[in-house]
């Protein structure tokens, strides 16, 4: 099992052949992983104060499953490799 925590309370989790979007620790979304089409990763860098001079850079992923929806997502840059991680074994589920 393979989760990552990101912003506004969300968590992203590879469970074997399950893709799940949790919100406050309750489900919602629950895909299969052989079902997987795609992700889009993106950086951005923001403000952490509306006028503060100190910035944060995130990861924004954007994941595509057949006939099913889209699942956004955003977390911290230094949560970027457990990411690729959930993309490599979404990647496998999809492919085996």
């Amino acid at each position: 099992m393979i989760q990552v925590e990101g912003q506004s309370n969300e968590s992203i989790v590879l469970d074997g052949e399950w893709f799940e979007k949790l919100r406050g620790g309750q489900s919602k979304s629950r895909i299969p992983a052989s079902s997987f089409v795609g992700v889009e990763l993106t950086e951005i860098e923001r403000r952490k104060k509306l006028f503060g001079g100190e910035k944060e850079t995130l990861v924004q992923a954007t994941f595509q499953f057949d006939g099913g929806p889209f699942v956004g997502f955003i977390t911290g840059a230094e949560h970027r490799e457990k990411v690729e991680q959930i993309v490599a074994g979404l990647e496998a589920a999809r492919d085996s």
